[in-house]
């Protein structure tokens, strides 16, 4: 049972052509595409009262975030699919930093937190307000996992290129 569950775990790191953290990149990507989907629909119990703006928001990050995981999958392929990734990285990056910000200065949000609203609705705006930026702070999170392992990756393949030595040049 045991020796099962280490071949299928090691052949997410270990294929034929050596180690890689490719496959570990794209799931990554995938489960944080699903969790802005998860981020969509909780925002949504409170979008009758804030900003509209935070659709347009949520629809580029899911987007991107599909994007990348497909540029991901195909690094392999060519070395502009590294380059896209690395764009697709800088804007989910700069979109989730945003809403963050746009929804902690969202006037709804602060009337709510204020007591501007009926206590039923209050807590609505703000619970979901919160879980939905603790959704994009668990996306940032995952996204810089996944940037720490393409980097890896790359530093993995440029090693396999240029041989495995670690003698330094003199």
């Amino acid at each position: 049972m045991i020796g099962v569950l280490k071949h299928k775990f090691s052949s997410i790191i270990y294929n034929k052509d050596g180690f890689t953290l490719q496959k570990i990149m794209v799931l990554l990507a995938i489960i944080n595409a699903l969790t802005q989907v998860a981020f969509g629909r909780i925002h949504n119990e409170a979008a009758y009262k804030v900003s509209s703006t935070v659709a347009i928001f949520t629809f580029i990050n899911q987007i991107a975030l599909i994007l990348m995981a497909v540029s991901l999958m195909r690094i392999h392929e060519k070395k502009k699919y590294y380059i896209f990734s690395v764009l697709l990285f800088l804007i989910t990056t700069t979109t989730m930093i945003v809403y963050i910000l746009l929804m902690h200065g969202d006037i709804y949000y602060q009337t709510a937190l204020n007591g501007g609203y009926s206590y039923e609705d209050a807590v609505k705006i703000v619970y979901a307000i919160d879980d939905s930026v603790n959704f994009v702070i668990l996306a940032l999170v995952l996204g810089f996992i996944e940037m720490g392992l393409f980097v890896a990756e790359i530093i993995i393949k440029r090693r396999r290129a240029h041989g495995l030595s670690n003698k330094r040049r003199d």
